[in-house]
């Protein structure tokens, strides 16, 4: 989730047919209590058959049947968690505001807390797993670490070179390259991994918030004002997308079935089933959404008000 934006995203398909909140479920003795509807989440990921959300006050929530019910876990830390991804079942990385970084080893069920050298206090935006035992997080001001063991020790790496200081919104791995999406229209790729980058094209002066790659290798670009941007080059050019909004937008998701779904501030949802050339309108959700997961019966979604499940029509698509 983007220091630099207010907490949003939302749900998918032309039809968003009902919106229910999840309760947390009955602590047992020594477990936080936590209503699921009260909370800010800014990210919610799958991990096998589990799900797990963070978000404010360094709370993560897992659950453990698709979202019906929700367990809150104890964390070291107290600033807002923005990020999720684990390399397993097993193994996983959470980051957050003021240079917090979480690991988990036993699937999410206890997580400790790493320091980090240089970065001082400011905030780690997002994780991405690239394979293995191999993460980066990155963040405000150019923060960019990787480590190489799972998470035990982190390395601070350039991008570009030393004097880039821009917000790192989201750093995308798709197949052996790397897309990086950040403040002032910062648009990188990487083809060895993150060990050099080259500066593409944008399209836009204002932040990104986050992309996207479709099956066919087709990437999206999204952030302020509603402003999305689509290559097929793999992002050597780019073209403006329309969409009827000027709300940010700040995540998103594709479906198994191919349609793509984006995910605003102030309940925005846009979806596309002809990959990405154009969107239409979902309904709207409730609040601010940060991200969302397919399930069986929808998507579930995080944001401002919490959790939020919502049942999709099936796609017309051919």
């Amino acid at each position: 989730m983007a220091i630099f934006a207010k907490p949003a995203r939302a749900l998918l398909c032309a039809a968003l047919i009902a919106a229910s909140t999840a309760e947390a479920r009955a602590p047992a003795a020594g477990e936080p209590r936590i209503r699921t509807d009260r909370i800010i989440l800014l990210d919610i990921q799958r991990v096998g058959g589990q799900l797990f959300s963070a978000g404010e006050q360094g709370w993560i929530l897992r659950s453990d049947d698709d979202g019906a019910s929700w367990q809150a876990v104890q964390t070291p830390a107290d600033r807002t968690l923005t990020g999720l991804a684990f390399a397993d079942d097993r193994l996983g990385i959470a980051v957050g505001h003021g240079a917090t970084l979480l690991r988990t080893t036993d699937g999410g069920r206890q997580w400790t807390k790493v320091e980090l050298d240089g970065i001082g206090r400011d905030s780690l935006l997002g994780v991405t797993h690239l394979g293995g035992q191999r993460f980066v997080v990155y963040g405000a001001f150019g923060h960019y670490l990787e480590s190489l063991d799972g998470g035990l020790s982190w390395e601070r790496k350039p991008v570009l070179d030393e004097e880039f200081d821009r917000h790192i919104a989201r750093v995308l791995k798709v197949g052996g390259q790397l897309f990086l999406f950040g403040e002032s229209g910062t648009l990188l790729r990487s083809s060895d991994l993150g060990a050099s980058w080259e500066r593409l094209p944008s399209p836009y002066e204002g932040s990104f918030f986050g992309g996207l790659a479709t099956s066919s290798g087709t990437l999206l670009a999204f952030g302020m004002r509603g402003n999305l941007y689509r290559s097929t080059d793999h992002g050597d050019s780019w073209t403006k997308v329309p969409l009827e909004t000027r709300a940010a937008l700040q995540g998103g998701l594709v479906l198994a079935d191919g349609r793509i779904v984006l995910l605003g501030n102030a309940g925005l949802v846009a979806i596309s089933d002809d990959d990405g050339r154009s969107f239409a309108p979902g309904d709207k959700a409730r609040g601010g959404l940060a991200q969302a997961v397919a399930v069986a019966d929808g998507l579930l979604a995080v944001g401002d008000s919490g959790v939020q499940a919502l049942r999709l029509a099936s796609s017309t698509a051919n």
